[in-house]
């Protein structure tokens, strides 16, 4: 095998490891679970992880099974993962990695399909809020929990918050998202592209709502990348804002609109890319509406 067809990234021969470890077979759902609770007990962090259909769910792992079945490492048939080759020792984990991985798989070696998921909804209830079977799974003491937790994150104050995907993974992402109650994220770049999984507008508008969050696209309140170009200095960024903020009378009608979706839904988020939202043009719309509608802002 050619060395470019080697697992490029740690979390993708976490992958390859996690199936060796565990005998070379699992189900997608076990999998699923056997890697959140690898990243919980051991504190090896590759992956996040967010509440999904059936409990805790990565869409980032999900992606990377494809890529390592594309690149011959394993094979996936209906439910079934099948591993196809082990990685060699000089490509694979680090020593401390593989001793920490090999410890846990000895200890949940029986770990495995309801078992397996009645014992992290129970102690992980976050991620059993979306869950189609737990009341089918967990006794009603853990059922009761979950609801809690599900109850809990219910907002009624009206905010309009702000975030950046810089630095985060998709799944970290949604889980501000969710517990924070955001129920519409309005994308407000003007060209809602990324090469970071799952920040693309065709990603944002797919999976988002399967978690329960609507997706709208406003490309009238982005910046043409044109201007984005050459920006070293804080005095570059205030600059470009300084010019952007001018702009916003002719963009009224696009403020106006998400004013309007703040009044209807209640909690609703802006996000562009830029981690700092004093980096970001998000601040400057943001800013306008908490002096123009008074609305409450907060930025994630």
């Amino acid at each position: 095998m050619s060395e470019q067809n080697f697992p490029k990234y740690h979390r993708q021969r976490f992958i390859v490891s996690l199936l060796e470890t565990a005998g070379g077979t699992l189900g997608k759902m076990d999998f699923q679970k056997l890697l959140f609770l690898s990243h919980q007990v051991t504190g090896i962090r590759y992956f996040d992880f967010v509440p999904y259909h059936y409990g805790c769910y990565s869409f980032q792992a999900a992606s990377d099974l494809e890529v390592l079945q594309k690149n011959g490492w394993l094979h996936v048939k209906g439910n079934n993962i099948s591993l196809l080759r082990s990685l060699p020792l000089e490509k694979s984990l680090k020593p401390q990695e593989r001793d920490e991985l090999a410890f846990f798989m000895r200890n949940h070696r029986q770990y495995r399909g309801r078992f397996l998921v009645r014992h992290i909804y129970e102690r992980y209830p976050y991620f059993a809020i979306r869950s189609k079977m737990a009341g089918g799974i967990v006794d009603n003491a853990a059922f009761e929990r979950i609801k809690d937790v599900k109850d809990g994150l219910r907002q009624q104050q009206s905010i309009m918050f702000t975030i950046g995907y810089e630095g985060r993974t998709f799944e970290n992402y949604v889980n501000s998202l969710i517990r924070h109650d955001v129920r519409l994220l309005c994308d407000v770049r003007k060209n809602p592209l990324s090469r970071k999984f799952g920040f693309s507008a065709r990603s944002l508008s797919i999976l988002l709502p399967k978690l329960g969050i609507e997706y709208m696209h406003i490309p009238e309140l982005g910046i043409v990348s044109q201007s984005r170009k050459n920006l070293k200095t804080a005095e570059d960024y205030k600059r470009l804002f300084r010019e952007y903020t001018k702009t916003l009378l002719r963009k009224q009608p696009y403020l106006l609109q998400l004013h309007s979706l703040l009044q209807k839904k209640q909690r609703i988020v802006i996000t562009c890319f830029e981690k700092e939202p004093s980096f970001c043009h998000r601040h400057c719309i943001s800013d306008w509406l908490k002096k123009e509608k008074g609305v409450e802002v907060s930025h994630l």
